[in-house]
C-alpha cells in the first residue's frame, strides 16, 4: 500500500492477492485524509469486501464515495454497491421500449398489445426524465428516489417557465395530467424491471396529482359546417366517421371494408381491426345516411377489397391525421372563443361531439354507453348533463304514472273517523 501525490491530489495504490492492483484518486489535497481512505481500503480487504474493491477497480465507484459510505456504516456500503451495480437507465429504457413494440409487450391492464400512441407518449415522458436527471441516460435504476422525483417536478416547472416567459404565470407550470402521464410511464417501466427483468426496484412512491375535470369541448353546428368546408376531400371521410359514429381514432384507422356494412348502415368494431382499449369496445355502431354516402364515394377512390383498410396510407397514420386536423382547424377558424383561431380542438373532440349530440337527442344512457364502447356508465354520465329539458314533462309524466299504478295495488290509506 502506498499514498502518493500526482498533480494537486493524493492517490492511493494497492496490490493485494484477490483484487490485483487498484489505483484511485482521493480527490483531496490533505495527506491525512488520503491516509484515512487508505485505511478504509485495508479494513474492507481484511473483511473480504472484494465486491466493493472490484467496483472501485472498475471505476464504477470513486474512492471518496467509498470512504464516505465506510464511515456511515454497513447499510451505506450495501447501498453504494447496489447503486453501482444497477444498470444504466438509458440502456434499460431502450430495452423496455423495444419490448413494448414486440409481440411480448402485453399491457397488464388491458391484456392487449400496447397501442403505438401509448408507446410514443412513454418515450416522450422518458426523454423528459433524462433531460432533468443530473446523470441523464447514465443515471442508474437505484438512483430513482422520492427526492429525485420531487426534484423532477421542480425542474420541470422551472424549465417550462423558462420556455414560456411571454405567457401568464399560471400558464407556465405543466398540468397535473402531464405529471401523471410521466409518472405512468415511470410506473410501467419499473413494473417491467421488477417482473420481466427480475431487477431490484427502488421502493419509490409515485404520487400522482389530482387532475381537474376534463375540458368540455365539442363542436357547435357552425364549427362542424366550417370544418367540412375547410377539410380536403381526401381527409373528410375519416373526420366524418369520427363525428358520425363516435368511435376512437385508433378504431377508425383500423377499420377494414369487411367491417363496414354500408347496405345495412352498420359498422363493426372488433379486436381483429385494431388494438382495442377495453373488452367493452367490441360493438356494432349505426351509420347515418350522410356518412354512408360519404363512405360509398370514398370507397371508389381507394383500394376496397374486404381486407383493405378503409383509411389507407396517410389516412391510417395517427401523426399525419393529427397534423392535418390542426391545419383544418386553423383554416376553419375553430377556436375557444378567443381573439385568434387556434387548433385547441382535438380529433377526440369529434367523439365528445357525438356523445353530446346523442344526449341532446334523448338517446338513453345505456345505449350511449354501448355505442361509444365505455367500460362503465360513469364515463357516459358526463354527457347526460346535456340531455334537453324538453323531456322533463314527459319524464315526469312517466314517473307519475308509475307511482299511481304502484299505489293503486299497494296498501290503502286508512281514513280517520
Amino acid at each position: 500500500m502506498s499514498v502518493f501525490k500526482r498533480g494537486k491530489y493524493w492517490h492511493v495504490e494497492v496490490d493485494w492477492q484477490g483484487t490485483g492492483r487498484i489505483r484511485a484518486s482521493t480527490k483531496t489535497k490533505i495527506k491525512k485524509r488520503a491516509q484515512a481512505m487508505e485505511s478504509s481500503l485495508r479494513w474492507l480487504y481484511d473483511r473480504g469486501r472484494y465486491d466493493l474493491l472490484g467496483l472501485l477497480k472498475a471505476r464504477m465507484i470513486t474512492l471518496p464515495n467509498l470512504h464516505e459510505a465506510f464511515n456511515l456504516g454497513p447499510d451505506a456500503l450495501d447501498q453504494l454497491r447496489t447503486t453501482a451495480e444497477s444498470p444504466a437507465l438509458g440502456i434499460l429504457v431502450d430495452e423496455w421500449l423495444a419490448w413494448l413494440r414486440s409481440p411480448d409487450g402485453i399491457s397488464p391492464r388491458t391484456r392487449r398489445p400496447y397501442a403505438p400512441e401509448t408507446i410514443r407518449r412513454y418515450q416522450v415522458s422518458w426523454e423528459g426524465f433524462f433531460e432533468v436527471f443530473r446523470e441523464g441516460r447514465l443515471a442508474r435504476l437505484a438512483d430513482i428516489t422520492d427526492g429525485l422525483l420531487a426534484d423532477y417536478r421542480v425542474s420541470r416547472v422551472r424549465a417550462e417557465g423558462g420556455n414560456q416567459r411571454n405567457k401568464r404565470a399560471d400558464d407556465t407550470a405543466p398540468s397535473a395530467s402531464t405529471f401523471n402521464r410521466d409518472f405512468t410511464a415511470m410506473q410501467s417501466f419499473m413494473r417491467w424491471c421488477r417482473e420481466d427483468r427480475q431487477l431490484e426496484v427502488p421502493p419509490v412512491r409515485l404520487r400522482k396529482q389530482r387532475e381537474p375535470e376534463g375540458l368540455e369541448r365539442w363542436l357547435s353546428v357552425g364549427e362542424i359546417v366550417r370544418l367540412e368546408e375547410a377539410c380536403p376531400q381526401e381527409w373528410w371521410p375519416l373526420f366524418a366517421t369520427l363525428l358520425h359514429t363516435g368511435i376512437r381514432v385508433d378504431e377508425a384507422q383500423g377499420l377494414r371494408w369487411e367491417d363496414l356494412r354500408l347496405g345495412e348502415r352498420r359498422l363493426l368494431v372488433h379486436e381483429g381491426s385494431r388494438r382495442l382499449k377495453t373488452a367493452s369496445s367490441v360493438r356494432m355502431v349505426p351509420l347515418t345516411v350522410p356518412l354512408a354516402l360519404i363512405l360509398e364515394n370514398h370507397k371508389r377512390r381507394v383500394p376496397s377489397s374486404p381486407r383493405d383498410l378503409v383509411f389507407p396510407e396517410r389516412l391510417g397514420n395517427y401523426g399525419a391525421a393529427r397534423r392535418e386536423w390542426r391545419k383544418v382547424c386553423l383554416a376553419g377558424g375553430i377556436h375557444d372563443g378567443g381573439k385568434h383561431p387556434s387548433p385547441n380542438a382535438t380529433m377526440r373532440d369529434l367523439r365528445h361531439t357525438y356523445g353530446v349530440i346523442a344526449a341532446q337527442a334523448g338517446v338513453p344512457l345505456p345505449r350511449i354507453q354501448k355505442l361509444m364502447g365505455h367500460a362503465t356508465p360513469h364515463m357516459t354520465m358526463r354527457y347526460m348533463k346535456h340531455a334537453p329539458e324538453a323531456y322533463f314533462e314527459e319524464d315526469a309524466a312517466k314517473i307519475a304514472t308509475a307511482i299511481a299504478g304502484r299505489s293503486s295495488t299497494g296498501p290503502q290509506k286508512i281514513e280517520r273517523a
